[in-house]
């Protein structure tokens, strides 16, 4: 096995899926039926996540995964995949309610369930720990960190994607970004300069052509 400093820095994207509101939810929810349906949301995201992307790992209510640079997908690609998760995400939860005959408080708050991702970009290592890839480096620290963001509370959206301007220059979106709203972080690391894309139309949209 490698030493530490053996290993080989990568770049590559870095995404979270973040399960929005969760907290509350288990508070408000019997436990038995909220770890249920925290397993099968978490599972349509890890189902979502397809090649070049890999999972990392599972961190409560969120799924980590990373994509080496190879250019095998473009950056409108990567949006639709990211797109195609928050649907499948709804479309669960939607079908959840549905189909729930049971009155306990978790079936009844499953729509305060909703999610938010973190897409950035830089350079990492992967180190091989039991069955999981861990990542490790400033930039996945960065990641992490705007998982806890001012996105609602300056924008008042609530489902969304937050590209870096790392990612949306790697990711070559540009000109997809011009369309979407500016935002900053700013931690005691420095700050984080990036872009939001409000991820409810992209659900409204995949409701009216279903």
């Amino acid at each position: 096995m490698p030493t530490p400093s053996q290993l080989k820095p990568s770049q590559g994207v870095l995404l979270i899926a973040d399960i929005t509101g969760y907290t509350v939810f288990l508070k408000e929810s019997e436990l038995e039926h909220a770890h249920g349906v925290l397993s099968d949301l978490l599972t349509v995201l890890v189902e979502g996540t397809r090649p070049p992307l890999a999972v990392s790992n599972l961190q409560g209510d969120a799924v980590f995964s990373y994509g080496i640079d190879t250019g095998a997908v473009s950056g409108q690609t990567f949006v639709e995949m990211i797109e195609s998760i928050y649907v499948a995400f709804r479309r669960a939860i939607e079908q959840m309610t549905l189909n729930s005959t049971c009155d306990c408080n978790a079936c009844a708050n499953l729509g305060t369930l909703d999610l938010k991702f973190i897409v950035h970009h830089g350079e990492f290592l992967i180190q091989n720990i039991g069955a999981n890839q861990e990542l490790v480096g400033s930039e996945v620290i960065v990641a992490h960190r705007l998982a806890k963001n001012t996105v609602t509370a300056t924008t008042g959206i609530r489902a969304y994607a937050v590209y870096t301007d790392s990612a949306v220059d790697a990711l070559g979106l540009t000109h997809l970004a011009d369309e979407w709203t500016p935002h900053r972080e700013v931690y005691d690391s420095g700050e984080v300069e990036g872009w939001v894309t409000d991820m409810t139309p992209v659900w409204e949209a995949a409701r009216i052509v279903r």
